[in-house]
């Protein structure tokens, strides 16, 4: 849908250039659009601050008994620069320039002049025209015959990552760097298609699950309708209204979380100034996961060349300048766990004196404890992938290890392998393909007596009877979560030709039957009932 005039904006100072060199002669192309600050009715309550502190805020922007609306206004100059990056290395990490409005409960905050991208890895794919990244490895050739038979005038839903202080200059002061944290504290926002999830529900079901669980570290998510406005014309006027349909939206996990996380009184780190690691592609905390530190521990480098691009099974996301003793950091801690001896009487009683004094023990049982029950298996346990480690270890720090738990969607009935609700929960590792010590963390820990018991308890407290779990209640907050969302599901701006739903359908995953939410074989009674027989009433 095409207007033009019916709204006005402002042009307003030049942006930096956009420019990747590239070892191969491939260029990223330059972004030489303007600022296009999108002028809206009502502005007089733009970028309110309502809030007693960053928790409430956050607790209101993901509240999920609220739909909100997010609307990215581009130049067409920007969007198509983001196309030809993403053709040159889909992976690329090279943010275009635009704007960020979000409308939520009564209140509206405005960020221009934002950082805007593709994210993802299996949820990345070219949003607009054909996508011939098969060649990049990206997806197996059968997924993407639809992809590659799409016009060039047909949208499909990607991923998309917002910052709001991308372009800030490197001299801001205190008072514009607080300008671009919206609500006073979000620096971003990360907003996800329901890949492969039909039932719409599966990440922000498990989140939400996980925090009522007391599992704090886990990101906020919630949905939120996604409106793309693409300026053909920035003299005239003239733009395009498209109609992404319903996303997720998740809290960023870096410095703004450990932030929030920092200033609560029982469950918080108490520094914002440690390590903090992304753990990927087999990051199992084995010594082989860093037998060779030069491929396996660093920052990771994403531009429009895959040549020069490198990513790392340990990447640093903070304190980035002294890579070199956080990587001394991860390797002693990865070291001294390989020599934990939990086969012996004595030698128990030691591992348990260095878990409590190295990591939360009890918080990252309930973390996996929630993964087990969701049928996660893309997790530490089971692909040992997809969470953070924060080390609270700076001079004010508590001194431990904290797991941050990371990208859900592989849940109920989407697993990595096997059968994610008869997989045995006190083998979850080995079930999921892994053998006897090659996620060293968790099977020492369950190797401890006290703590094995503890992580049963878990178990069965979290799926008991009239529980948060039991159907009635996970039913009745899933009924209501689609209900909100269910008017905004299809769209007419978009193309359906990969792996996304124009409607909401319980499928119970695309691996296991067994995962119906709504209708039976239903998975609150099934996961119990594996869990009563596995670990005993």
């Amino acid at each position: 849908m095409k207007n033009s005039g019916i709204r006005s904006f402002v042009m307003a100072g030049a942006l930096c250039a956009l420019a990747v060199s590239c070892a191969s002669g491939t260029k990223a192309k330059d972004s030489k659009a303007k600022k296009i600050l999108y002028k809206y009715e009502n502005d007089e309550t733009e970028n309110p601050l309502p809030f007693e502190n960053n928790t409430e805020a956050l607790d209101f922007i993901f509240d999920n008994n609220v739909l909100g609306k997010t609307t990215i206004t581009i130049p067409r100059s920007e969007w198509d620069t983001m196309l030809e990056n993403y053709d040159s290395y889909y992976k690329n990490e090279i943010y275009v320039h635009a704007d960020y409005r979000f409308e939520k409960g009564g209140k509206r905050w405005t960020m221009p002049d934002s950082g805007f991208r593709l994210r993802g890895n299996t949820t990345r794919v070219r949003p607009q025209g054909p996508d011939y990244t098969h060649s990049q490895g990206n997806h197996k050739w059968s997924n993407w015959q639809g992809l590659q038979g799409a016009s060039e005038d047909k949208y499909r839903q990607s991923s998309f990552k917002v910052s709001f202080d991308k372009f800030l200059s490197d001299d801001a002061t205190d008072e514009q760097k607080d300008a671009v944290k919206m609500a006073g504290c979000l620096k971003g926002m990360n907003l996800k298609r329901f890949q492969g999830d039909a039932a719409y529900i599966r990440e922000i079901y498990s989140l939400d699950f996980m925090r009522h669980n007391g599992v704090w570290t886990a990101p906020r998510a919630s949905y939120t309708r996604l409106i793309i406005q693409i300026f053909e014309d920035t003299t005239d006027g003239t733009y395009s209204i498209l109609n992404y349909g319903i996303y997720e939206m998740f809290e960023e996990v870096g410095k703004q979380s450990l932030s929030e996380r920092s200033k609560k009184t029982a469950d918080a780190w108490t520094s914002t100034k440690g390590n903090l690691w992304k753990c990927q592609e087999k990051s199992d905390f084995t010594p082989y996961s860093i037998y060779k530190p030069e491929k396996d521990i660093g920052i990771d480098v994403l531009t429009a060349n895959a040549e020069e691009s490198r990513t790392y099974r340990y990447c640093l996301k903070t304190n980035k300048k002294n890579l070199e003793i956080a990587s001394a950091e991860l390797t002693a801690w990865i070291n001294e766990l390989a020599e934990i001896d939990v086969l012996s009487e004595g030698g128990i009683e030691k591992a348990k004196v260095w878990f409590d004094s190295h990591m939360e023990v009890d918080l990252f049982l309930r973390t996996m404890a929630c993964n087990v029950i969701l049928g996660m298996d893309d997790d530490y346990w089971g692909n040992g992938n997809n969470f953070y480690l924060y080390f609270d270890t700076s001079e004010k720090g508590t001194g431990k290890l904290y797991m941050i738990p990371f990208d859900y969607d592989h849940t109920f009935g989407n697993p990595v392998s096997g059968d994610p609700v008869n997989k045995n929960p006190l083998a979850w590792g080995k079930a999921s393909g892994a053998r006897p010590m090659d996620r060293p963390l968790m099977d020492k820990l369950i190797a401890i007596p006290e703590y094995k018991e503890l992580y049963k308890k878990y178990l069965m407290e979290f799926t008991a009877p009239g529980s948060y779990w039991a159907k009635e209640n996970s039913q009745e907050r899933i009924r209501s979560w689609h209900k909100q969302i269910e008017n905004y599901v299809a769209s007419p701006s978009l193309i359906y030709d990969h792996d996304t739903t124009k409607r909401i359908v319980d499928n119970g995953g695309y691996a296991m039957k067994r995962y119906f939410l709504l209708q039976e074989p239903n998975v609150w009674d099934g996961k119990r009932k594996a869990i009563e027989k596995a670990v005993g009433k």
